[in-house]
């Protein structure tokens, strides 16, 4: 479907009242720091920068990988060598760099170049700040609610999923149902459900009529003023020196399809991915096998034994001499099971480093 200018742009005010009101979702704060960073509790792994760019996400990746075609000399090898693992969004590739301390400081110092902040901000407005308005655009969206809303489901994820669900015929009825539908699958969620802040705030605001959002609101405990978006306006300026191209095609709410909460992988990716899958399947094969082997050894230990007796007894063999041969038989069985045992550990040890 073709993008027309029915809705109105946005002006520079509503994309950082969104932005502020995104980064208090994420950090509390809601003035901008390019070196923010924290691993999150959700399982996206480390979030990174002004715009909380996560590593399961992939725009960690794609902010780092603008950061290096820029030039960017801090911590240049560093990131350099860990760009496989970084576009890897498997769990075992999220866990491991986000465990990883000198990633973590090399992030954090090339924050202060200009190459990282122009890379952050070009990401940020390519994967979000320019999807969100063009979906708005193309629903005749117009207010700095339905801004925030919006760019909040594409950050957050799963946005096509739920828009796709939306029923209305006015501005606030869509955005109203969506919040409504979104907050359900939250809850729904074990993982996802301790978010509902989010929801609840931007649920609250409509019902107040505030779809404006003028400030000061509150959000998740939180006070954002008129002056908190007065000291950022530097940092979160947009748009940033290179714009990304405008697409021809959006589709709208509701829609099978509503672009990017989720990038597609590319096929390394998708190898490598599929790599980590069959390496789980390896592993559980072979602890399986080790425990299968330590099953069969005290199976086969206890048949000796009574095979051993039974033939002793048969062959009238002397008392004493079949008891200690099927003492010994125990006590050896019992050497191989506390060995297998003790590797067991160590491996169970390995994996946890």
């Amino acid at each position: 479907m073709q993008i027309t200018e029915k809705g109105k742009m946005f002006n520079e005010i509503d994309k950082q009242k969104a932005l502020a009101i995104l980064r208090i979702f994420e950090t509390g704060r809601a003035k901008a720091r390019y070196d923010a960073l924290a691993v999150l509790d959700d399982g996206a792994g480390i979030s990174y920068g002004f715009f909380q760019f996560t590593h399961r996400s992939g725009a960690l990746n794609a902010v780092v990988k603008k950061y290096l075609a820029a030039g960017g000399k801090i911590g240049r090898d560093a990131l350099e060598s860990r760009l496989r693992t970084l576009a890897r969004t498997t769990k075992p590739a999220i866990e491991r760099l986000s465990h990883d301390p000198e990633f973590r400081k090399v992030l954090i110092a090339a924050a202060a170049s200009s190459e990282m902040r122009e890379a952050q901000r070009a990401v940020a407005e390519k994967r979000y700040i320019a999807p969100a308005e063009r979906v708005c655009r193309m629903n005749e969206f117009e207010t700095p609610l339905s801004l925030a809303v919006v760019l909040d489901g594409l950050v957050h994820g799963s946005f096509g999923r739920i828009a796709r669900l939306v029923k209305g015929s006015t501005e606030q009825e869509l955005i109203t149902d969506y919040l409504r539908r979104r907050d359900a699958w939250l809850r729904s969620s074990l993982r996802l459900r301790k978010t509902v802040y989010r929801t609840e705030f931007f649920l609250g605001e409509a019902a107040k009529g505030n779809w404006q959002l003028r400030l000061p609101v509150t959000v998740k405990g939180r006070k954002l003023t008129a002056e908190d978006l007065d000291d950022d306006r530097e940092a979160a300026g947009f748009p940033p020196k290179s714009l990304p191209e405008t697409s021809k095609t959006e589709p709208q709410i509701p829609a099978t399809e509503i672009p990017a909460d989720e990038p597609r992988p590319s096929i390394l990716a998708t190898a490598e991915a599929a790599f980590d899958q069959v390496d789980d399947v390896v592993t559980g094969i072979a602890t399986r096998t080790e425990r299968a082997r330590s099953l069969w050894a005290t199976v086969a230990g206890t048949l000796w034994q009574t095979l051993w007796a039974i033939v002793a007894f048969v062959a009238g063999i002397p008392r004493e001499i079949w008891i200690i041969t099927a003492v010994a038989a125990a006590i050896l069985t019992a050497l191989y099971l506390y060995r297998q045992y003790s590797l067991s550990k160590i491996r169970s040890s390995k994996e946890a480093k």
